[in-house]
């Protein structure tokens, strides 16, 4: 592992019905709902490329 870790993940609650929920789910399912998530247009300044430096 490289750099510092993250945070622990909090649930409200247990371990067990996390991980049952986890294993009902359907991955197209999840494809499908990221894809209806995902913005059309990204913000200004996040996915530009930095234009290079004028010397």
């Amino acid at each position: 592992m490289k750099g510092p870790r993250e945070k622990p993940l909090g649930l409200d609650m247990p371990f067990d019905e996390a991980l049952a929920r986890f294993m009902q789910t359907n991955p197209d399912e999840v494809e499908e709902l990221a894809k209806k998530r995902r913005r059309k247009n990204p913000p200004p300044g996040i996915a530009e490329t930095p234009k290079p430096a004028d010397d």
